[in-house]
């Protein structure tokens, strides 16, 4: 086989393109080694270094995403969040936080968040809040005032003045007291028939006769007559005595709720004094006065708990419950301020790296107190919402869905703009030990959503209120155009990144090198990946590399270390596979001819790299009516892009053999030693190629490989990740060991993809590896067979010696059989013709 076959290349490595020669197909292009690649002109970048640049921490190559996130930012009406989407590394990050952070520097700083005691129902605490920078000393005037209450309360209560108030309300109990005792003796000392017995503790009425007690037995040996009127008199004065005592106790209870009364006036008065600073410091907020009035209320009303004295011989765990029970219950005035900002700080910007469910909407943390778990007010912690409010919130779109119920949770939040604390148990229905419900605080902020393409388009596809939420896209491109403009920006972020990290410039020849790495990442050498990660850790271990070979500026030769240092690090799977190939184990015969059978090409990721690996292609074709096979598809090892692939072929030899006679074929395809699922058609110009060599007897030259996709007019297509394809062929080629024949035919679309390394480019100059490109299937025949496709003539025959005249030849010899089998057995085969062209 000639090496020369297709268009030739000039003597500088160039790719010569004369016009189509006559006759309507065009010829295989084989490339030359700059075809390959596209260099970086060292010398056009302008600098000796980057220490010579002006450093820029991004590439201005994102502008239409950047106007997005402008319009959501300025966007004031509900739903505008905003969803960036992009691929990791791209500076989706970078540029959101560029871009938010003037406008929340530029803004009004949100209000101070507080929970506080709920004196009409503890479960259920109220909200507050304050101007930015006033929570925090809210509380300590609060604090301050209560811890003051504790101590002037009792002092105050026992002060002479209230003392005096208090003894003239009890005398004047003890006078009226007195008078009705004095009444009540009066009148037993008028009736002769009873008296007061008094002892050292009691007084008791008994019968008396003249004033003198009548003893029982006497009493019983006076007249029945006698003894009822005096039964009469006891009965009257003892009723008179308990009404006595009724009184009495009336007088104490009036006594007591005057002196109570007149305690909590005092308080009242000493609070209103204390708290009117207060009030007039914080009388602009209504809440907070309406706070200040029942926190007012609470300790007149509960003024006993601040007068309640520890008893002294109470020791042990009796006195830890009473100090228990005495904080626990000056908690209640306690103010638990759960945001707090700084009012010369702007808007605040919120990145929750965790969005589960309660770090977005706060958690009510518990306590264990006697074997039982509780909460209360003071316990509400803020979650992301609150911190963010007023402000901006960033998430990560992957992290927040992967969390339980932080999904449906914000979108309640930006649905009802409020936000409230809830238990995750109560959630998903189950029952905490004990709950509380906040009240929902009033939130005002933009989120953006940082994640990848398919997780909006996903979102987009099955959540039907994501549009209404989030209506502002703000996508970066994977990739920038290759222009003189955007590899100085490489070069100016390079040398920011330099200076940021403290690291060694780099030379126009290192800088070069990474522009050229940056083509071969967006695999297109007329673009530029935006994936800026990739180029950061790449100046970074180039960087160390010349920092260890004491180096003061990272030269190419670092550059290119790193490059296949990193290449080391990753191509363990390719460098086993390679060794399973000289070994014999995968079965790879790139020389000599075959009929029906060629290499395609694989692409193996392993997640931070990818190869390519050869693939047999083997094609049988024979007499029958049983269409194409595959099987892949069979055994159930096709995907369903390989299947679609697949079964374009049938319509291409359908189009091409089968518009004047029925199509008379059984034929089978199949892949050696693939035992995993295969996907893509990428495959399908090879099996095609196998497939028409099988049916016409055509030998292919076995150290060609093929790859690209075909449609049913036998153009064609591109496809993905050609670059490893072509460079892992050759890999296993060189394994094997080079001929100076064996090379890669794929789409002449795949061209400008093509960014080889420096071993296949130099390998490809001398003449050592080869690299065609076609437009058509029927341009690829001269390569892979050494003859030429053959155009059709009027009468739809293909001239001889060519590759459809002999699939032709073959397919009307089966059709002549069939249809004389047909002829023999009485039609059936005509039938069963007929039934194939319909």
């Amino acid at each position: 086989m000639s090496a020369e076959k297709g268009r030739r290349v000039s003597s500088d490595g160039r790719t010569e393109r004369p016009d189509a020669p006559a006759g309507g197909v065009d010829e295989a292009v084989r490339l030359g080694a700059t075809d390959l690649y596209r260099a970086c002109d060292r010398a056009q970048l302008g600098f000796g270094s980057t220490a010579e640049l002006e450093p820029h921490d991004e590439l201005q190559y994102q502008e239409d995403a950047v106007a997005a996130l402008n319009f959501g930012l300025e966007m004031r009406s509900p739903g505008y969040n905003i969803f960036v989407l992009g691929a990791p590394g791209s500076g989706r990050w970078t540029h959101t936080r560029l871009t938010v952070a003037p406008y929340a520097r530029g803004a009004s700083p949100p209000a101070d968040l507080c929970y506080v005691y709920n004196f009409r129902d503890p479960r259920e605490p109220c909200a507050l809040q304050l101007p930015a920078g006033r929570a925090v000393p809210f509380r300590a005037d609060v604090d301050k005032l209560v811890t003051d209450l504790r101590s002037t309360i009792p002092r105050l209560l026992q002060s002479e003045a209230v003392g005096a108030r208090r003894a003239t309300l009890v005398a004047g109990l003890e006078k009226r007291a007195a008078t009705a005792v004095e009444s009540f003796e009066k009148e037993i000392a008028a009736d002769e028939y009873v008296t007061i017995d008094r002892s050292a503790d009691s007084l008791e009425i008994v019968p008396a006769r003249g004033h003198d007690v009548l003893r029982r037995d006497a009493y019983l040996e006076l007249p029945a007559d006698v003894r009822a009127t005096i039964d009469e008199h006891v009965q009257a004065a003892q009723a008179r005595h308990f009404a006595i005592h009724r009184e009495i106790d009336e007088l104490k209870r009036q006594a007591a709720e005057e002196i109570e009364a007149y305690h909590r006036s005092v308080i009242a008065d000493e609070l209103a004094r204390r708290l009117e600073p207060l009030q007039a410091s914080y009388g602009g907020f209504e809440p907070v006065v309406q706070y200040l009035d029942a926190l007012l209320a609470d300790v007149v009303e509960h003024s006993e708990q601040f007068l309640a004295p520890m008893a002294p011989d109470v020791e042990g765990p009796a006195r830890v419950l009473m100090v228990a029970a005495r904080d626990d219950f000056f908690r209640r005035y306690t103010i638990n301020v759960i945001t707090s900002t700084d009012p010369s700080h702007g808007a605040p910007v919120v990145e929750e790296s965790n969005p589960t469910f309660v770090n977005l909407l706060g958690r009510m943390e518990h306590r264990i107190e006697f074997g039982v778990m509780t909460t209360d007010f003071t316990r509400i912690t803020a979650g992301a919402l609150h911190r963010a409010n007023g402000g901006f919130l960033l998430l990560d779109a992957e992290e927040l869905l992967t969390r339980p119920l932080a999904w449906p949770a914000l979108k309640r939040v930006l649905r009802t703009g409020e936000v409230q604390p809830t238990e995750a148990a109560t959630e998903v229905g189950l029952v905490a030990t004990e709950t509380m419900r906040p009240e929902a605080i009033p939130v005002r902020l933009k989120v953006v959503l940082i994640g990848e393409p398919r997780t909006y388009y996903l979102l987009r596809a099955v959540d039907d209120e994501f549009g209404d939420l989030f209506k502002v896209k703000a996508d970066f491109r994977p990739q920038v155009g290759r222009t003189a403009e955007t590899e100085r920006g490489y070069a100016t972020f390079i040398a920011a990144q330099c200076r940021q990290d403290g690291l060694p410039p780099l030379d126009a020849a290192a800088v070069a090198c990474t522009i050229e790495e940056g083509a071969r990442i967006a695999e297109d050498q007329h673009r530029l990946t935006t994936r800026l990660s990739v180029v950061q850790d790449l100046v970074r271990e180039a960087a160390h590399l010349a920092s260890a070979a004491g180096a003061d500026v990272v030269g190419e030769a670092q550059m290119q270390e790193a490059l296949l240092a990193r290449e080391r690090r990753n191509a363990r799977p390719h460098r086993e596979l390679l060794d399973l190939v000289r070994r014999g184990v995968l079965r790879f015969e790139p020389v000599g001819s075959a009929v029906g059978q060629l290499y395609g090409i694989g692409l193996i990721s392993t997640g931070e790299t990818r190869f390519g690996r050869p693939i047999r292609v083997m094609a049988s074709a024979f007499l029958g009516t049983g269409g194409i096979i595959d099987i892949e598809r069979e055994v159930k090892l096709s995907g369903p892009l390989h299947q679609k692939g697949f079964l374009v072929l049938s319509g291409y030899l359908g189009r091409r053999f089968a518009r004047r006679r029925p199509l008379i074929l059984s034929a089978s395809v199949s892949f050696d030693q693939l035992y995993e699922e295969v996907e893509g058609d990428s495959a399908s110009a090879a099996e095609l190629y196998a497939l028409m060599s099988a049916i016409g007897q055509i030998p292919l030259h076995k150290g060609i490989a093929v790859t690209g996709a075909v449609n049913q007019e036998g153009i064609l297509l591109p496809v993905g990740g050609v670059t490893d394809k072509v460079e892992g062929f050759f890999a296993a080629c060189e394994a094997v060991g080079l001929t100076g024949e064996q090379g890669v035919l794929l789409p002449r679309a795949n061209i400008q993809n093509l960014v080889l390394k420096k071993n296949v480019r130099d390998a490809v100059r001398d003449g050592r590896f080869h690299v065609w490109a076609v437009d058509r299937i029927e341009e690829g025949w001269r390569v892979l067979a050494d003859r030429d496709a053959g155009e059709e003539r009027e009468d739809g025959t293909y001239p001889d010696a060519t590759v459809h005249a002999a699939v032709q030849r073959q397919l009307d010899a089966w059709a002549r059989w069939w249809n004389a089998q047909g002829e023999r057995t009485g039609g059936s085969r005509a039938d069963e013709m007929a039934h194939l062209v319909r």
